[in-house]
């Protein structure tokens, strides 16, 4: 059961990733650099859980993103 639930969680913080990454692009085509320096640290805290998961949550017999 808990690995139903990683599989959840690694896809919601997969699908915040990409939506994260797409507005950073957008901030940077129009030169917005608070909205760039957000969404830096969005995607640092994004993969800070995520390699946190990795290494103490999931299971090492899968891959899960």
């Amino acid at each position: 059961m808990a690995n139903e639930f990683s599989v959840a969680i690694h896809d919601f913080i997969s699908a915040r990733i990409a939506a994260s990454q797409k507005n950073k692009a957008h901030a940077e085509k129009n030169n917005d650099a608070a909205a760039v320096s957000y969404y830096e640290g969005q995607l640092q805290e994004l993969n800070a859980i995520r390699h946190y998961m990795v290494d103490n949550i999931d299971l090492k017999t899968q891959k899960y993103f």
